[in-house]
């Protein structure tokens, strides 16, 4: 019984979701949100497609941005240990 509740409230959150994205969608592109429902299906699987790629690309940028950040934080430790006049 509370298994079949839980998944209830997960696919209605889930439903919830989808067609918040649609209205989204539909509004970016001018479009009406029947009609971007109706390719939803392909969307996500372009979604799902691209996801390693999109994964490794994300985190290649965050190795980027730490190193990065990194030589800044160092660049701030070694002025303030030699100030300059």
């Amino acid at each position: 019984m509370k298994r079949g509740l839980a998944l209830s409230v997960a696919l209605s959150a889930a439903g919830t979701a989808l067609y918040k994205r649609a209205q989204r969608v539909a509004e970016t592109e001018q479009r009406s949100v029947g009609e971007v429902l109706r390719e939803m299906p392909g969307r996500i699987s372009d979604d799902v497609r691209t996801l390693p790629d999109d994964l490794r690309t994300a985190a290649q940028e965050g190795k980027t941005a730490a190193r990065r950040r990194s030589a800044e934080v160092e660049e701030d430790y070694r002025q303030a240990a030699n100030p300059t006049p």
